[in-house]
Parts: structure tokens; sequence; C-alpha cells
């Protein structure tokens, strides 16, 4: 089994990665950046910013030559090039990342996992998808680059106040 493949398996299982609990956050905790989290934000923002320009040099530079996504909806991986294409083909407006997670595996191996919530132009109306995302990523001579990606939708998140109502004052 390939080291990415037992990390993805890791991640997919929920091992490995600490997330930010619901007491921390409901507490109001405040929760410190690490090294590793500011440098892959950086990197993830570089990514977006490169397909919402639709820039294929940028994304040179940030992803692996054999990099693949890997998706519920799909049998198998989705190769470079179909991905590329597919998201340079989509109007991406806006995008925001949120709960991200880094865990070095080894001085030269990182897995990230973030929820993105996406702004995309479909059909001239402004539509928002929010997907779960995990990223295995690879250092180099010439830095870190991503080498496989895990996609999931994630439903759309109540409102914190739905369900809520005004007191009357009759109950």
């Amino acid at each position: 089994m390939r080291l990415w493949e037992t990390v993805l398996l890791l991640v997919i299982c929920g091992v490995g990665i600490p997330l930010p609990s619901a007491n921390a956050q409901a507490s109001g905790a405040i929760v410190t950046r690490t090294r590793l989290v500011t440098l892959f934000s950086d990197l993830q923002n570089q990514w977006y910013e490169a397909v919402k320009a639709k820039d294929a040099s940028a994304l040179d530079r940030l992803l692996g030559e054999d990099y693949e996504v890997w998706t519920p909806d799909s049998s198998g991986p989705i190769p470079r090039e179909d991905w590329q294409q597919k998201a340079f083909a989509r109007e991406l407006t806006g995008f925001r990342i949120q709960n991200i997670a880094v865990r070095a595996v080894r001085d030269d191996v990182a897995v990230e996992s973030f929820v993105v919530e996406e702004t995309l132009l479909q059909n001239r109306r402004q539509i928002t998808k929010r997907s779960f995302v995990v990223n295995l990523w690879s250092k180099d001579k010439n830095g870190w680059r991503c080498t496989d990606t895990y996609v999931s939708p994630v439903a759309a998140q109540p409102s914190p106040h739905s369900g809520l109502t005004t007191p009357s004052g009759k109950n």
C-alpha cells in the first residue's frame, strides 16, 4: 500500500488530524495557528486564486506531476488534466477556507484537511458549494507539492438561529 493510501485511510477514519472541538468553539477559546497551518493556508489560498484566475502555471508550482483527485462519486482517481479542465471550466468567484488542520507525517510529507466554501457563477446565478477536503503534500527541492486530494460534499449547515423563535410572553 502506498504511503498516501495509508495516510488517506487514516484521515478518513478520523485518526491523526485533530479538529477543533465543539467545546473550544462554543466557549470562544482562542485557537492558535501553528506554523504548518499558516504555511498550508497560504498554499491553499494560492491554489484557489490560481483556479479563480485559471492560471495553469501557478497550479504547476503547487501540484505534483502525478496529482490525482478522489471523490465518492468516481470509481477511481481523477487525473490532474481532467480535474484541471473541469476546475477551469467553472466560474469561481470566491472561496473561504475553514477548520484547517495540518499534520506532518514526516519532514517531507504532510496531511491537510479543511472545509472550503466556494462561490460559483452558474447560469448567471451565484451558488455556494461546501466540501470537506483532505490533501496529501510532499516536499521536494522546489517546495511543497500536493500529490493527492480527497473531496467530499458537505451538506449545508442550518443557521445557528434556525428553529429559534422570539418569546411572545405568552408561554
